[in-house]
């Protein structure tokens, strides 16, 4: 894509272009706001202000063309969810994209250095939505001390230029490059829980050179301005006042990853043989506060698909009122097709249904049946803003449509992942895409099984949770009904090593902690053994993936606080079903194998 970076002149920004340039991207220009005056520090919590007029120098640097807007809103808005207010800085920013698009009409995609910041990246994806653009954040949800290890390998030479953290001294630190003060900050963390990145605003850099530069920026003359002289954290500025551009010998930056559009070499041994034709009968089941429709369908198949939908929608929302529920408090939808290629008309219909940051999760296959599509939903009374009741169930999603290195971006109405009570998780499915590219990958099974659980649990640690929280697994094939058996031991495998990904929550079978603690730590290690797994295959899935990936995880807080007081495996040669009861709490989950 054709992309306009997003550059403040801080590390972050700066690499996060490479990594653009590295995958494929072309950078048609870059963009940035400064402050009313040069040097000025503003506060804003979108934007760096300190050392943004040195990014005129970096673009010449790069020697591509800058878009400079003043930044003059104050941040108004401040819920972590944005719409449009007037005043607002994150307008001057939907104002600057504009030009750059007025300037550039072929631009794709806009490029930023978010790591961390929700309130930053959601933002930023609302000015793109806006714009028609694809939001990009390829260094999104890394971690920071291997982040930063990777940009001083990757020859990235960025000063510090402001400080506001215990441990950080202006007099001492300002002007050093983030390589010197590496081990500083490694420090700064053991002691104070210091984010090695700066995510906290524990200070601020310039970059002064990286491999895209064709020249090096060179200051000359630099004053420390100390803007707060606390005790514990006194916040100090590098400010510049004269630099100059310096020739280096060019080395071509070398691109380490592929961009090929690679396809799936393996195909099906054989079809899946048709299911049997079950009459179609809607189904409601309720415990507590859940409602659960199965089996929705439109009888009259005469009619398009778009009035299909729009009946299927009101049959849902009938059955759903009479429960005091809305669609808003729909958590979880699975769509079955009888053919793929009407998904993206389908899909454009069931995205007015779901307008807004709080679309449920969801999975959609293609299975042999007489109905043109069917919808199974789960809705939790209380769970969206909608709700026709008072009480309200605590629901939190996790929707990122930024392209990146972590996961798959969500490209369409539903979210990666819908918690309710801060307890059960809903994973939208996964399939084996490159999130960096979101091209499917070319492997054999294994690898391609192993891609989609490694994005379902980066996912999972985005809301407190990982593979050894799992309870319940839905892996969707397209491959021989042989091939089932042997994607449930596989998955059993990549359960029980959570992936090979961190697991943050091990510590806790340590022998300090105590024999309660560690009767919850040794069960949430087992459930990776015994939760149910189920394959089914189908005749397609989305994208012609191989394979999909549906789990249903509990947060760590929720397992710790609910221990299971029995776990029990029932089967026969028809159904297999495991049940797992918490106080005054039960999950029960059937699967037909």
């Amino acid at each position: 894509m054709k992309v306009v970076a997003l550059v403040s002149g801080g590390k972050d920004s700066v690499f996060s272009l490479m990594k653009c340039v590295e995958h494929g991207h072309s950078i048609r220009c870059l963009a940035t706001l400064q402050p009313p005056s040069s040097n000025a520090e503003v506060d804003s919590f979108m934007f760096q202000s300190i050392g943004t007029h040195v990014v005129t120098s970096i673009a010449e640097c790069m020697e591509l063309p800058l878009v400079v807007q003043t930044l003059c809103g104050q941040s108004v808005a401040t819920d972590m969810s944005y719409e449009p207010t007037k005043g607002d800085e994150v307008e001057d920013l939907y104002v600057l994209l504009k030009r750059v698009l007025e300037l550039f009409p072929d631009v794709e995609a806009v490029n930023t250095g978010a790591i961390f910041s929700n309130y930053q990246r959601t933002r930023v994806e609302n000015v793109c939505n806006r714009l028609g653009l694809t939001s990009i954040a390829y260094l999104w949800r890394k971690n920071q001390d291997e982040l930063m290890q990777e940009m001083i390998d990757a020859e990235l030479n960025s000063i510090v230029v402001k400080v506001a953290s215990m441990g950080l001294n202006p007099r001492k630190h300002l002007g050093h490059s983030i390589a010197d003060l590496y081990p500083t900050f490694l420090d700064l963390h053991e002691k104070y829980q210091f984010h090695i990145c700066g995510e906290g605003g524990e200070y601020e850099t310039l970059t002064l050179d990286c491999p895209l530069f064709k020249k090096r920026i060179v200051i000359d003359e630099a004053r420390v301005v100390i803007h707060s002289d606390d005790m514990f954290a006194p916040v100090g500025l590098y400010c510049i006042d004269a630099l100059h551009l310096e020739d280096k010998d060019i080395i071509p930056h070398t691109k380490t990853v592929s961009h090929t559009n690679a396809t799936i070499t393996q195909t099906p041994t054989t079809k899946p043989t048709n299911a049997k034709h079950i009459p179609a009968r809607i189904t409601s089941r309720c415990f507590r506060n859940q409602i659960a429709l199965s089996g929705v369908i439109c009888e009259d198949t005469s009619l398009s698909l778009s009035d299909q939908v729009h009946s299927i929608f009101s049959s849902i929302q009938k059955y759903l009122a009479q429960h005091d529920v809305a669609l808003s408090n729909v958590v979880f939808v699975h769509i079955y097709v009888r053919d793929m290629a009407q998904f993206a008309h389908l899909n454009a219909v069931y995205a007015t249904y779901f307008p807004g940051l709080t679309p449920p999760s969801r999975s959609c296959v293609q299975v042999d049946m007489e109905n043109t599509l069917q919808i199974d939903c789960l809705a939790i009374r209380g769970a969206g803003p909608c709700s026709t009741i008072t009480i309200a169930t605590q629901r939190e999603v996790l929707y990122i449509q930024s392209l990146s290195e972590w996961a798959p971006m969500c490209i369409g109405p539903y979210c990666q992942a819908n918690t309710v009570s801060k307890s059960v998780i809903f994973c939208a499915g996964q399939i084996p895409l490159k999130p960096e590219t979101m091209t499917m990958l070319s492997a054999e099974m294994p690898t391609l099984l192993n891609l989609s659980y490694r994005n379902g649990a980066r996912v999972l640690d985005a809301v407190d949770s990982n593979l050894h929280h799992v309870v319940s697994t839905l892996v969707y094939h397209t491959f021989d009904s042989s091939v089932g058996l042997d994607l449930c031991d596989q998955s059993r495998e990549i359960l029980q090593t959570n992936v090979n990904e961190p697991d943050e929550y091990a510590h806790e079978l340590d022998s300090d902690q105590s024999d309660e603690e560690n009767d919850k730590a040794a069960i949430r290690i087992a459930l990776a053994t015994r939760s149910p797994i189920a394959a089914v295959g189908v005749p397609m899935l989305p994208k012609a993936a191989p394979v999909e990936v549906e789990l249903v995880a509990l947060t760590h807080k929720a397992f710790s606080t609910l221990k299971p007081t029995s776990f029990e495996l029932s089967e026969n040669n028809q159904l297999r079903s495991a049940t797992i009861l918490y106080p005054k709490n039960a999950l029960h989950w059937v699967f037909v194998c």
